[in-house]
């Protein structure tokens, strides 16, 4: 028996995506935000994609392209295994090989490393970036990079770079494996993001330059004073999903699974999520449908759309999906900062807010490396300013509380065993 849409009419189908981007037929949704994204990319904007983790920020970068590959040339460069400047030309200059006028010009800028390579042209990609990194030594990366994107500009249509995970790129190298922000490291950054700039600005009209990633940019950069090095790039923030949306992906995914939901069953899995994030919904709905498969169950109830939230979403399975909230939060505060973040977020998810007496508890007792901060009050500050930046916490009458049921509920039951509320210590 098919399931049927929220108004008796069967909707269209949909096939479930978990852990990738999507585009094509399996995206859902964002209609508004593709075009107002490429009314920006129109007007010659250089963008800064700004989103909560799993959001959607890859799949509707991959999205735009596809709508937009008739009249731009539409490059992505995945900087997430970047360690290096060094390492993002040559991302980006290998992302050229897909337009063959663009990748005669790339050769001849690395004309002597990608010489001495037979068949070059024959390399799988992860062996023609390798060969490329080859041929930039020391300063280097900026005379190629310069020279790759004056080819960009020069190309027969304007050309968009998706640049993804640049955050990741920029702590890196920012921080370094000890988490600690040297002259050095800060040089740098400021060399690489100022470069990005300077080559932004001078193309503006031929190049535009998209910067994005699954944690926030603007917090790592102002840890290093230099926030000003993308003040040349348009915001544009996405969103969570709206209910209906939410609603129509479920009823669309229930229809191409065979899943049918009672009344009110799909509204409690939008109030035990909270706020909808789209990995999110779809997740649920696979647990539901992996659940409801092995169970032999027809109908699903809201009893069942509640057991699976307490078993799934916040168990085993659903710890490994969200743990990746704990490693890009260390990633953005390093050694120093994440075990106070820690605690602000237990005390939050436990007590079910953060108060001020609470912060100044839980900072006094903890044992924070203080490092360039002057107090611990400018550390809890700093800590808070990237929670809520990155969509944990939000301020809501004079207390900090979760934005996500799903991510409050999920951290109360990793975190909650052994930890001591700020009320009950000392």
């Amino acid at each position: 028996m098919a399931a049927q849409g929220l108004d008796g009419v069967n909707p269209r189908k949909l096939v479930k995506t978990v852990g990738n981007y999507v585009e094509g037929d399996r995206f859902w949704g964002r209609e508004r935000e593709i075009d107002l994204f490429i009314e920006d990319l129109d007007a010659g904007a250089n963008i800064l994609l700004v989103a909560q983790r799993r959001i959607g920020k890859t799949s509707l970068m991959h999205q735009v392209s596809r709508q937009i590959q008739d009249r731009y040339l539409c490059l992505h460069v995945d900087l997430e295994q970047s360690a290096s400047a060094a390492d993002a030309i040559a991302e980006l200059s290998a992302a050229t090989r897909q337009d063959a006028k663009l990748w005669d010009k790339t050769k001849k800028i690395f004309g002597n490393i990608l010489q001495s390579i037979d068949k070059v042209d024959s390399l799988q990609f992860a062996g023609l970036k390798i060969a490329l990194r080859g041929g930039l030594t020391g300063g280097d990366w900026q005379d190629k990079g310069d020279r790759l994107l004056e080819a960009l500009a020069n190309a027969d249509r304007p050309v968009v770079i998706f640049f993804d995970e640049v955050p990741i790129l920029v702590s890196r190298l920012l921080k370094g494996e000890d988490f600690v922000i040297t002259p050095e490291r800060r040089r740098q950054v400021d060399e690489l993001m100022s470069w990005l700039r300077a080559n932004s600005l001078k193309y503006q009209g031929k190049v535009r330059i998209v910067l994005t990633g699954s944690i926030g940019l603007e917090p790592i950069l102002r840890q290093a004073g230099l926030s000003a090095t993308i003040n040349h790039l348009v915001p544009f923030e996405l969103g969570y999903w709206s209910a209906e949306t939410a609603r129509g992906c479920l009823m669309a995914l229930a229809q191409n699974y065979g899943v049918i939901f009672e009344t009110g069953a799909i509204n409690r899995i939008l109030e035990n999520l909270g706020v909808l994030v789209p990995y999110h919904v779809q997740m649920f709905f696979d647990s539901v449908d992996r659940h409801c498969t092995l169970q032999n169950i027809e109908t699903v109830s809201i009893a069942v759309i509640d057991e699976v939230y307490q078993a799934k979403m916040l168990g085993v399975r659903g710890q490994c999906n969200l743990s990746h909230l704990e490693e890009r939060l260390k990633m953005v505060l390093g050694v120093l900062l994440y075990p106070l973040a820690l605690d602000l977020l237990t005390e939050t998810a436990v007590v079910g807010g953060l108060t001020a007496e609470a912060i100044k508890i839980l900072g006094r007792e903890s044992s924070v490396d203080l490092g360039s901060y002057r107090s611990i009050d400018d550390a809890c500050r700093e800590v808070l300013m990237v929670l809520e930046h990155d969509g944990y916490l939000e301020l809501r009458d004079n207390s900090y509380v979760f934005v996500s049921k799903l991510i409050r509920d999920w951290w109360d039951a990793r975190y909650r065993f052994n930890f001591i509320p700020a009320a009950e210590r000392g």
